[in-house]
């Protein structure tokens, strides 16, 4: 994975670990969920601290609970951004998939999604769930900054296989 797609993944990260709060992009702000699962919470803040086994698995733990579609939802995509982290694209997938069935107007599980497609070379398919995220949150700098990282991994893999084929 080069620096760019490095630098998509930490964004799905960040913007993930804060998707448990209002819709509004607060990239760094504390997490805030319902008092009814600190699972789900402690594992986003864990995972917008950087520990991400620790927020995997405590995010993990929370999806075992109750809790509101919306929440639920937020800890898929929590779990994406970490798998992503840690290289476990198939993981990462399931959970970013399950976490748009929950919440379709989720647009950081679509910029979480879009992030293993980057990581996978699926750039198509990475386009298509930034713009769909872009559609549900068209100011959202977060977006805006994937779509840049994306375009430019999609340019240097078609640089790339010229200069193979050459």
């Amino acid at each position: 994975m080069d620096i760019a797609a490095l630098a998509l993944v930490i964004l799905a990260a960040a913007s993930a670990a804060n998707s448990l709060g209002s819709s509004q992009e607060q990239p760094m702000s504390a997490t805030v969920i319902g008092s009814q699962n600190e699972l789900l919470s402690s594992g986003a803040t864990a995972l917008s601290e950087g520990r991400t086994d620790l927020g995997i698995q405590l995010t993990l733990e929370g999806l075992k609970l109750p809790s509101s579609a919306h929440d639920l939802a937020a800890g898929h995509a929590n779990a994406c951004a970490g798998y992503v982290v840690v290289r476990l694209y198939a993981e990462a997938l399931t959970h970013c998939n399950t976490a748009i069935d929950l919440d379709p107007a989720n647009w950081r599980a679509y910029n979480n999604r879009a992030a293993v497609y980057s990581a996978l070379g699926l750039y198509e398919q990475a386009l298509a769930d930034v713009e769909a995220g872009l559609k549900l949150s068209p100011s959202s700098a977060t977006l805006h900054k994937s779509l840049s990282i994306i375009r430019e991994n999609q340019n240097v893999t078609r640089r790339r296989n010229r200069r193979r084929a050459a």
